[in-house]
């Protein structure tokens, strides 16, 4: 408020603000001030009404109204894509049993490969189509991080010590999708290590309790988002990369929703050295039966000294 007193060019649809939290966690806000002149008091009155909102999240909800329009005309386009795209990846199998030469084989693998991308496009759609139906499980969360985290690590063919785990030694249970679960922390991993420096310890894997919930932190060392991408960034079709479809939070969120869980960036302060910070934070689900199996014992991860 200070700082729009201060200022003359407020601009009407806001301006991005940054937060700072205890304990030195911050986020960037898009903030909307309007002051009314002493002449639309009415008489007698000397105070005003004070409306605080972040307008990022009225217009996330406008977005999810029109990607929920969006939504059902792209499963009928993936619908009738597949079909060609089908038609496609057959004939150029056929053309490549025939290709000899280097130039032809080349040809065929950039078919190949263009057809796989658009194969994984239709999937992601098909992935968040409106009205799928929900089948929770009740799954010990640390116990298929680990996991996930050791088949992401040895499929990567990472070198020792990048990827660090913090696990609780206890049983966590949270309602999930163990499939979606790996979905989401898969995407996020890889997130992390595009932008990480790859210094043993630079992505950090936690899972811990908070308020009654259940959070997954990954945090990476790479260089902090810059708010003009941070707004951006669980939005469909928005990407940093060139050959990224931009689906890929977009996919988290919409994945984490389905089992009434939330997903969020936050920026970490300075003196941490994993600034970079997405959490997913969970419901936790009731304590296992009395006959329920034992939770098996996580493959062996490097845990930070």
């Amino acid at each position: 408020m200070a700082s729009a007193f201060g200022r003359a060019d407020w601009p009407a649809e806001g301006r991005d603000v940054t937060l700072a939290f205890d304990p030195g966690l911050s986020r960037t806000v898009r903030v909307r001030l309007r002051f009314a002149r002493r002449g639309e008091l009415a008489p007698g009155e000397d105070h005003a009404v004070l409306f605080l909102e972040d307008l990022r999240s009225m217009q996330a909800r406008v977005r999810q109204e029109k990607l929920a329009a969006m939504g059902r005309v792209s499963v009928g386009i993936a619908h009738e894509i597949r079909n060609p795209l089908a038609a496609i990846a057959q004939a150029n199998g056929l053309m490549a049993e025939d290709a000899v030469s280097p130039a032809q084989r080349q040809l065929t693998r950039l078919v190949s490969d263009n057809v796989e991308r658009l194969k994984r496009i239709v999937d992601d759609v098909m992935e968040v189509a409106p009205g799928a139906v929900v089948v929770a499980a009740r799954i010990d969360l640390a116990a298929a991080v680990a996991a996930v985290c050791a088949d992401w690590a040895a499929a990567a063919r990472l070198p020792i010590g990048p990827l660090r785990l913090d696990l609780p030694g206890e049983v966590l249970w949270v309602r999930f999708d163990a499939e979606h679960l790996r979905r989401v922390l898969v995407n996020l991993l890889d997130n992390a290590w595009r932008h990480a420096s790859g210094a043993p310890g630079s992505i950090a894997v936690r899972v811990y309790r908070a308020e009654g919930r259940a959070v997954l932190s990954v945090a990476s060392d790479g260089p902090p988002i810059p708010p003009e991408v941070e707004r951006h960034l669980f939005e469909p079709f928005h990407s940093t990369r060139s050959r990224g479809t931009g689906l890929g939070l977009y996919i988290c969120r919409e994945l984490c929703e389905r089992y009434g869980a939330g997903i969020d960036y936050r920026t970490r302060p300075a003196t941490d050295p994993h600034r970079n910070d997405f959490s997913v934070v969970m419901q936790p689900a009731d304590a296992a039966p009395a006959d329920a199996p034992p939770a098996s014992d996580p493959p062996a991860v490097h845990r930070p000294a």
